[in-house]
């Protein structure tokens, strides 16, 4: 989590490790923001002409004239995807593309398997659309009529292989992880990809891949833990709470994300991803566990899940040291020139609209906005801090009155546990591991 540092110490920690670090690949923050904002948004709705319980699958292609080609196993024509998006049920969708021409599409996933098989309601044919780099298109419109069908193969998943050298025809969406397994120990889930993801969170999304990762294959018989780390944070900070978990009963997954950017966005992509796996696999149960920062994406993430798909899988979720009340020193960097902020400084800045939907009904903030009442909620913090440090208490990162924020300490009736450590050791601690044992076997009994 970024430290309480003065204006002076932020520009100069920014400047030192934007324009000094090693390696040609490096980008300041300015050439970061300017690339994410020359992607376009394409945003709409979508629901089919008869109410249904089944996914709804939207699809978007470049309209090059060559999208569309003949599958050499089956005979039928099929669609050159760059990216889709999932939804549970019908609702919003939303792409992050390049700029260029486009053509739209979207089906009824009747068996769930993420492939358009003929007999599936399908919306096709519509006209291309062309947006200019940074622009958005919203208030798109899709209906699926009831009554509709193709001979022709939307294999979701199999138009979802990524490709570096291919950058004239992807969404971001393309690269996002969905469940790939791999080992904790690899390189790319240490520090060096955390702080990419900070400071050079385009460069993250294609180097490092942001999404879901399992540690094993997928079990049926095991519950699912996901882990959510903070700014800067990255999987390994969790091997020790992933390591002392009982593998016979659950599975570690983990949410690696560019910690940079703005965390609506994040947790709308997770939501996205989350909803794909349990279509994809069906759990009905499982449980969130984050660090930081970590605990503000993963309650946004939690609220949405539940106001979007109306499913009661997600049953547990633990906070550890999160800033529920944001940080002083995220509110500082609005006086920095605008092209050396990185996004997901303004929403830790108190009083942002960020922060303030997460216990607070948007737009007018009006209303109290919980948790869903089968989500049994949690939290740890630590308060350990150095022997000469001065100023408000805390756990030599956050202080005491963001992590305590009385709207958290109130929901979190279940149990908020102080432990005499400080913002990163906390994880490796004893009483971490077993609090959160305990937590997992009395919630999954």
């Amino acid at each position: 989590m970024l430290r309480r540092l003065s204006v002076f110490a932020i520009v100069a920690t920014t400047l030192v490790i934007v324009f000094c670090a090693p390696g040609c690949a490096l980008l300041a923050v300015k050439e970061q923001r300017e690339a994410l904002q020359s992607f376009v948004k394409i945003r709409g709705n979508v629901r089919t002409e008869k109410p249904t319980r089944n996914p709804v699958i939207v699809l978007l292609a470049r309209a090059t004239g060559a999208t569309e080609e003949v599958d050499p196993d089956t005979g039928r024509r099929r669609m050159n995807l760059i990216d889709h998006f999932p939804r549970a049920r019908s609702g919003h969708f939303a792409f992050f593309a390049q700029a260029g021409t486009f053509r739209i599409a979207a089906f009824e996933d009747r068996n769930s398997n993420l492939i358009y098989d003929p007999g599936e309601p399908v919306l096709a044919g519509l006209p291309d659309f062309d947006v200019a780099p940074g622009g958005t298109l919203d208030g798109i419109e899709l209906v699926i009529p009831h009554d509709s069908s193709l001979e022709i193969v939307f294999d979701v998943l199999a138009e979802q292989a990524r490709t570096f050298k291919d950058q004239q025809n992807f969404s971001l969406g393309r690269f996002t992880v969905r469940g790939e397994v791999v080992d904790l120990d690899a390189a790319k889930f240490g520090m060096e990809s955390g702080q990419m993801g900070m400071w050079r969170f385009v460069d993250f999304l294609f180097e490092v891949g942001a999404g879901v990762y399992f540690l094993e294959q997928y079990d049926p018989n095991k519950i699912p833990v996901l882990f959510v780390h903070g700014i800067s944070g990255f999987p390994q900070q969790f091997s020790t709470l992933m390591e002392k978990i009982d593998r016979n009963r659950f599975q570690s997954w983990f949410y690696f994300y560019p910690s940079g950017v703005h965390l609506d966005g994040i947790s709308n992509h997770l939501t996205d991803v989350v909803t794909e796996l349990q279509s994809k696999h069906g759990f009905d149960e499982m449980a969130v566990v984050a660090h930081s920062m970590g605990g503000l994406v993963s309650r946004s993430f939690i609220l949405k899940y539940w106001e979007q798909t109306k499913r009661r899988d997600i049953k547990v979720f633990v906070a550890i040291s999160s800033p529920w009340a944001g940080s002083e020193s995220a509110a500082g960097v609005e006086r920095l020139p605008e092209d050396l902020i990185v996004y997901s400084w303004l929403d830790m800045s108190p009083k942002s609209d960020f922060l303030r939907a997460l216990f607070h009904q948007p737009p007018d903030f009006q209303r109290a906005r919980s948790l869903p009442s089968h989500t049994k909620f949690h939290m740890m913090y630590g308060f350990k801090r150095n022997a000469g440090s001065f100023g408000p208490s805390g756990d030599n990162v956050l202080t005491l009155k963001s992590m305590t924020r009385i709207e958290a300490i109130e929901e979190a009736d279940y149990s908020a546990l102080p432990l005499d450590y400080n913002h990163v050791d906390i994880l490796q601690s004893r009483e971490a591991v077993h609090r959160l044992n305990v937590i997992l076997n009395e919630s999954f009994n």
